[in-house]
């Protein structure tokens, strides 16, 4: 498959700067294969010649796939809600990059469109059916609403069909509409910039060791995606819109749940000067959480994962079994109080949230508030200070 720039009048009749095919036409198909000189033109930057950007069929005429590959896109990135996607778009984008991982697999995953869309990648080292494939794939993402994402994302291979080859994915490198080239994850969340580039992303991509075969799927029937056109979720009334845009912008309201992350120490329970222990519930906590779960995912956030891993000497047996044993003591805790929540959170960092509860946070929303967000910012730091 290809992405070809449109000459200036066809961008104008067409208001789109690019065109999807798949060539050469069908009569032809089988022969035609990625060379060296597509793969140049496809790495191509614009500044230099006109790049061809190319992608792949995952299906080959023996119904076989060496790769799976999933689509998360993310096409209202001019909306008011465009960034509370993007940051869904990536929670869910890393849950199966670590599924896959999980499951034996050296999975790559890209920013592909630097505004919430992101491809992830998945070689294997031997032809497998293309049905085991696919049923992987489904398997992998089944939980999209429970991630709360805006609809289910695109799996390549797609079911298979007699005598098709099916829908091509985009290799990574240069966005066919922006001026971006795909970064790849590094897997060291703990980085300030946990995202390569350049050389180091090609590295990082010719170091993919490809994975065993997918289990035998079981019986499938049929498979039809659901996306915010088919009923993955409800319209809602359009907000105004620039007219120039209004042509192509839709609001549709989330088929799952917001993600809430709420810290422990402070909010749900005292703080104690003894960090082996957990203090006594705070006043309205448990009621609190129960109400927050009736319309969010509730997330349980607590620094005592950071310390604990910044601490070599944790535990003789290690820093996992530490964090193991804090965890099973925080949900124990959680249960024996009857709180309301979904996960417990064990990394350092926060994990991306539509919401933070926490009592040491300070809300600073100048876009939102006007510049006196900052003014109220600065006392709230200071009451925190002198506290």
């Amino acid at each position: 498959g290809q992405y070809s720039l449109l000459s200036p009048d066809e961008q104008r009749r067409e208001n789109r700067s690019y065109k999807a095919m798949t060539l050469p036409i069908k009569a032809k198909r089988g022969n035609d294969m990625v060379t060296l000189d597509k793969l140049t033109r496809h790495f191509a930057s614009r500044r230099h010649f006109k790049p061809q950007l190319i992608g792949l069929h995952a299906k080959s005429k023996q119904s076989t796939s060496r790769w799976l590959g999933i689509d998360i896109d993310c096409h209202d990135t001019e909306s008011s809600g465009a960034e509370d996607h993007a940051r869904r778009n990536l929670s869910g984008a890393l849950a199966w990059w670590r599924e896959f991982e999980d499951r034996g697999y050296d999975p790559l995953l890209f920013d592909s469109s630097n505004r919430g869309g992101y491809h992830l990648w998945v070689l294997l080292a031997e032809p497998a059916p293309t049905l085991d494939v696919f049923a992987l794939g489904q398997s992998v993402i089944s939980n999209w609403r429970e991630l709360a994402l805006d609809e289910e994302p695109e799996t390549f291979p797609k079911f298979p069909k007699e005598g098709s080859l099916g829908s091509w994915f985009r290799l990574p490198g240069l966005h066919h509409t922006r001026e971006h080239y795909g970064t790849v994850w590094s897997g060291d969340d703990w980085l300030s910039d946990p995202w390569l580039a350049g050389h180091a992303a090609i590295d990082m991509m010719l170091q993919t060791i490809p994975g065993p075969a997918p289990p035998t799927a079981p019986e499938l029937s049929d498979h039809s995606r659901v996306t915010r056109r088919s009923g993955g979720a409800q319209s809602v009334p359009e907000e105004p819109a620039k007219p120039s845009a209004a042509t192509r912008k839709r609001r549709f309201k989330r088929s799952g749940k917001p993600v809430v992350c709420v810290d422990l120490d402070g909010v749900l329970a005292s703080r104690v000067s003894n960090h082996q222990q957990i203090g006594a519930p705070v006043d309205g906590a448990i009621e609190f959480t129960r109400e927050l779960s009736e319309n969010a995912t509730i997330i349980i956030f607590t620094a005592r994962f950071a310390a604990l891993q910044n601490k070599k000497e944790a535990l003789p047996n290690g820093p996992n079994n530490a964090v193991d044993k804090l965890e099973s003591d925080i949900s124990d805790w959680l249960d024996q109080h009857g709180f309301a929540y979904d996960t417990i959170c064990t990394d350092q960092a926060k994990p991306i949230a539509t919401a933070y509860v926490d009592d040491r946070a300070v809300s600073c929303r100048p876009e939102i508030d006007g510049p006196t967000a900052f003014q109220r910012a600065h006392e709230s730091i200071k009451q925190l200070a002198d506290s």
